[in-house]
């Protein structure tokens, strides 16, 4: 199965489909709507909701989920397992790895905000990224504008973590259908979020990202919603970037909420061993 050269691309596909690329700016200053006291309230229901779910869940384990790249004419397949948690200082620490189609070890990712650190080690080419955890260090390996925030909203399903639930420039319903519309990250994009009710539980489905020419930069589309621990959670995600040819499939097989994860588990020291090369980051993290 084709990769690029540095392995560097095809991490950025199947790593950050968790993290939801999306391009970093200066928020647009395109007008707001004020909601009718229903329609808010509704909205209102759905955000709280949406909100719960991440709050009801101070650690996440996702024991394998198959990971589907394509990138052009290129395919590949990679069985990921990931482990996040909120520590008792308030910040959010995540761990995944990643394993080949013949159980090769490919990669580990370590984000730990308590000590402000991102770790990148790819295993084939035995080099680790290593710098401090901000939109700049991501956007200095990978080459495309992240947010650190976004890993949220896709272990979450939840576009709304970032706080901006005030912005809205409308609100379409149609039966259990809410469609909101908001002014993107960058100047001129435009976000699409669908949302349907079943069982009175919400469900984000999909998030479009338009450029100001309305052109389809990113789309996320969240199903097979199962109960786990009581807590509704999306187990497929598909990310697809059209201008750059790339779709990332996520199928989680096993989920645990809720269950032990010790501190260790986020210290990338056990992978800074010497015969490794360490590319500081930083220049652009600033």
């Amino acid at each position: 199965m084709p990769t690029s050269p540095t392995g560097i691309s095809t991490y950025k596909a199947h790593l950050f489909c968790l993290l939801l690329p999306i391009v970093i700016g200066c928020v647009t200053s395109t007008s707001t709507i004020q909601l009718a006291p229903a329609t808010r309230a509704e909205v209102d229901a759905m955000l709280n909701t949406l909100q719960a779910r991440y709050d009801l869940t101070d650690s996440l384990k996702i024991i394998q989920m198959m990971v589907t790249i394509e990138e052009g004419d290129q395919r590949e397949e990679l069985r990921e397992s990931l482990w996040y948690k909120k520590s008792e200082n308030g910040g959010e620490l995540l761990h995944i790895q990643a394993l080949g189609a013949v159980n090769e070890p490919r990669g580990v990712a370590i984000a730990n905000q308590d000590k402000n650190q991102f770790m990148l080690r790819l295993l084939n080419e035995q080099k680790v990224f290593l710098g401090p955890l901000s939109d700049g260090a991501l956007r200095e390996i990978f080459g495309v504008d992240l947010r650190v925030s976004d890993v949220l909203s896709a272990i979450f399903a939840n576009p709304f973590l970032d706080g901006r639930t005030d912005n809205f420039t409308s609100v379409e319903n149609s039966g259990a259908k809410f469609t909101i519309t908001r002014p993107g990250i960058q100047k001129g994009h435009v976000e699409s979020i669908t949302l349907f009710i079943r069982e009175d539980e919400p469900r984000v489905t999909e998030w479009r990202i338009y450029d100001e020419n309305g052109i389809l930069q990113q789309r996320a589309a969240f199903a097979d919603y199962r109960q786990v621990g009581g807590i509704l959670r999306s187990h497929r995600v598909e990310i697809e970037r059209p201008l750059e040819q790339t779709r990332v499939t996520v199928k989680i097989a096993k989920v645990e909420l809720n269950a032990e994860i010790k501190d260790s588990k986020f210290d990338t020291e056990p992978f800074l061993t010497e015969d490794i090369e360490i590319i500081p980051l930083g220049q652009s993290a600033q």
